[in-house]
């Protein structure tokens, strides 16, 4: 049995993982977003090749994705607070003057400036059932975006419970090249794997078995930081973020990282940032939803442990029933 956790992704400055050999898409992964139904789906893009990972606009001027887009190894650093994570990020440090946001359909080629990166916040402290988080605070009147800036965006809020096992999902990511799917693209996706954590991390990872079957092939085109989504009450929201995986007898085994127990950390984040003590919420008719420290989450949030969660430390979620759900391979 060979089991490897690994980080997928191109973009990391410091290191390069060479594909596993599992079953994978290798062109025309997914169906262009031609209707703008996915908008908040953007691109980094900094240095002077432009280049940078899946970023998910969650309110107009803040964005979601993994710790590891930025040059950030969660097996090597430890980072629960802002000045941690920038402190560890290799490529905020190298290019936090230049960082930019760009429109998902023109990423791959004449890129559109719509944001630049103000600051950001984020937890990492392990391999999977460790954190692998990125926020980021977005100014979308930078004097590069001004040519840009009827673009519209329409930012898509957290998820606020776990969804059953077998609940149909979509995969959003903007490739790194036009041969994997134009522009942003979708993949259907069922979420039909065990949901599970460690002992501070409850509730906070999802296996999707990459089998051709009930999930497609795995697509490796730059898509770390990209959301899986599904609907709650009759609206998109984030369920999980695409970035980290496992590989076994040539399948891929991605490990989502859940948003859902991380609502407290991002609504306490948006406050220090903007002032604001609400978020975009599916749920509640008003379109947002308070989650300072009076209100109630619907499930239990998870703080950040300041050391390494150890890799073979899996607890299954007790919120949901996992009777039907797809284990790990071993």
């Amino acid at each position: 049995m060979r089991i490897i956790l690994l980080i997928i992704s191109i973009f990391i400055s410091t290191q390069i993982f060479a594909e596993p050999n599992v079953l994978k898409c290798k062109k025309k992964c997914g169906t262009p977003d031609t209707k703008g139904e996915f908008t908040f789906q953007t691109r980094l893009s900094m240095g002077p090749d432009k280049w940078g990972g899946n970023i998910t606009f969650i309110e107009d001027d803040i964005a979601i994705s993994e710790a590891h887009v930025v040059g950030i190894n969660p097996e090597r650093k430890i980072c629960c607070t802002p000045k941690e994570i920038k402190k560890a990020a290799e490529d905020w440090k190298r290019h936090k003057d230049n960082m930019y946001i760009v429109e998902g359909n023109s990423y791959q080629g004449k890129q559109k400036i719509i944001g630049k990166v103000l600051d950001i916040a984020g937890r990492a402290n392990g391999h999977p059932p460790g954190y692998d988080l990125l926020l980021l605070h977005i100014d979308r009147d930078c004097k590069k975006c001004q040519k840009n800036k009827d673009i519209k965006i329409v930012p898509i809020p957290l998820a606020n419970t776990i969804p059953e096992i077998g609940t149909k999902a979509q995969h959003i990511c903007i490739p790194e090249k036009k041969k994997y799917g134009k522009g942003i693209i979708s993949m259907p996706h069922t979420l039909n794997g065990m949901v599970f954590g460690a002992k501070t991390t409850q509730c906070s990872r999802q296996i999707i078995k990459h089998d051709g079957v009930d999930n497609p092939p795995m697509l490796f085109a730059g898509c770390s930081g990209s959301p899986v989504i599904y609907k709650e009450c009759g609206k998109n929201v984030v369920h999980g973020l695409h970035g980290n995986g496992m590989d076994e007898d040539k399948i891929m085994y991605e490990i989502l990282q859940l948003v859902q127990t991380q609502k407290e950390w991002v609504q306490s984040q948006i406050f220090e940032w903007t002032g604001r003590t609400d978020m975009l919420d599916a749920c509640d008719s008003s379109g947002r939803r308070s989650f300072m420290p009076d209100q109630k989450f619907d499930v239990s949030q998870n703080g950040c442990q300041k050391k390494k969660i150890k890799d073979d430390e899996f607890i299954p979620c007790d919120l949901i029933d996992l009777k039907n759900a797809i284990n790990f391979p071993w």
